[in-house]
């Protein structure tokens, strides 16, 4: 029995080692930068990679617990990596976006996102026509700064409570079609729902949330609208959801827009044991329930499969 085991093992296509969650450490620019990657069992050829960011002072394994994107990845057969940013003058985390008192930093995020991203495409062969690019907060500004330069390497884009830097819209290269879905609270303290073109909170200059989202609705020529009222599945959690939807007839791509009217600064949906992140567990842990943010997510993806 155990050489019949052996040989199962040994003809199988996909190992034991191919089925993988944990830390991983990748050199870029002679820094030691780590990520997280997750690799689901009976992974088929061709399959989609979905790079899932964290926001500022957040890390790698903490989104990963609280979005529980490996759970939708198994259904689906998708591999996820969650990079992770390095460290502010303040000792924060951060993905740097430029924002202004990260004007002195030379960390290259975005040639980190985009070289790691194609070593693990490569690695298990996954579709380069079928990868997708999300993140929270600092990680959904540097989902924008993505969609906004990397369209050689991703299909479609989805921030959550991320926001639209001005620097980052005004070099904006719109040659290829931005596929983009947001997801932000009216309510938000931290990225502003209205925007901060005035710099008030000394991130830099962003562009209110409607704003950003008619940027790329006529970057791709939509010209129809629709919008519809989420059910409102938990009346006591202070919030509802309206969804805009923007498209074209003869074009594939749309821009996705759920409005967390009232919500705050969350990933809707998010479900976190307070004791494993408790300075960090009332934004992750409360928020809107109407919906699962990394379902709605994985359902814009589809699109582009």
């Amino acid at each position: 029995m155990k050489l019949l085991l052996i040989a199962l093992l040994l003809v199988s296509p996909l190992s034991i080692a191919d089925v993988f969650t944990g830390e991983k450490i990748f050199s870029h620019q002679g820094l030691q930068r780590t990520y997280w990657l997750h690799v689901p069992a009976d992974l088929e050829p061709d399959a989609p990679l979905m790079v899932v960011i964290h926001g500022y002072t957040s890390a790698a394994k903490y989104i990963m617990d609280y979005s529980k994107m490996n759970d939708i990845a198994d259904r689906e057969g998708f591999v996820v990596v969650y990079p992770q940013g390095t460290l502010d003058l303040g000792g924060n985390t951060f993905f740097n976006v430029g924002y202004d008192f990260h004007i002195d930093s030379s960390v290259d995020d975005l040639a980190f996102i985009r070289e790691l991203v194609i070593d693990v495409r490569d690695r298990y062969e996954s579709n380069p026509s079928k990868i997708f690019a999300t993140g929270m907060s600092n990680g959904g500004d540097m989902s924008y700064m993505l969609a906004c330069t990397s369209t050689d390497i991703f299909k479609a884009f989805a921030p959550v409570a991320g926001v639209l830097m001005k620097e980052t819209r005004d070099s904006c290269n719109l040659d290829a079609p931005i596929p983009l879905f947001e997801i932000h609270g009216t309510a938000d303290d931290i990225s502003l729902y209205e925007g901060d073109m005035d710099n008030s909170d000394g991130y830099g200059a962003y562009l209110d949330l409607p704003s950003s989202t008619q940027f790329f609705v006529e970057a791709n020529g939509l010209n129809k609208k629709t919008a519809i009222k989420i059910e409102d599945k938990d009346p006591n959690d202070g919030s509802s959801v309206i969804f805009e939807r923007y498209y074209a007839d003869h074009k594939n791509q749309q821009v996705w827009f759920y409005i967390i009217d009232g919500g705050g600064h969350h990933w809707p949906g998010a479900q976190v044991p307070w004791w494993k992140y408790p300075m960090d567990w009332v934004r992750a842990q409360s928020g809107n329930r109407d919906i699962n943010a990394s379902e709605e997510v994985w359902s814009f993806f589809s699109e582009y499969l």
